[in-house]
């Protein structure tokens, strides 16, 4: 059987969870299959599982949200060892943080870091997946609370390859509310 008609069989939900574990397995132990067609193989395995048998792909490929989670924390180290950043002053639980529309089902992945100072001015930045098929977006915003104009001040999103541009516009936002 060639990988395509495989890939079909996996997306029309054809295996049970044992098989798609089982097919995980012998692609990764499989030395003929060339490593195109095992990363072929073990993305449409690992969609599928996510999606059907969420309990058994969280086993196998970790938690959905890691990498995102992996991303957003190298950020807050980077910035927490910065001098010129100080977290103490945040109003808000510092570190990387579940959205609630991946806690209600809304999104895929939905993780955010964020702080707010005094004044309640405050900055984010959030990786967001609606679906399993989307692409990540990277999303940095100002926004203010408890005050006549509360509200999100300005939003800039793009894409997961733009991260380190949306980062630096991050920390400039911190630099802006803490200083």
């Amino acid at each position: 059987m060639n990988i395509q008609d495989l890939v079909q069989k996996i997306e029309s939900d054809k295996y049970s969870e044992k098989q798609l574990i089982n097919l995980y397995n012998n692609a990764n132990n499989k030395k003929d299959l060339s490593e195109e067609d095992k990363e072929i193989l073990v993305e449409a395995i690992e969609n599928n599982t996510r999606l059907r048998f969420p309990r058994a792909a969280k086993r196998i490929f970790g938690a959905k949200e890691s990498v995102a989670n992996t991303i957003l924390e190298k950020l807050h180290q980077t910035l927490s060892q910065s001098q010129s950043i100080n977290f103490t002053s945040n109003k808000l639980k510092n570190g990387v943080k579940t959205g609630g529309r991946m806690i209600s089902g809304e999104f895929y992945i939905d993780v955010y870091m964020s702080f707010k100072n005094s004044e309640n001015q405050g900055a984010y930045i959030s990786l967001t997946q609606k679906t399993i098929d989307d692409e990540l977006i990277v999303t940095v915003g100002r926004y203010s609370t408890h005050n006549p104009d509360s509200g999100v001040k300005n939003e800039s999103k793009g894409g997961i390859d733009s991260f380190e541009d949306y980062a630096i516009i991050y920390q400039n936002h911190l630099g802006e509310l803490i200083n």
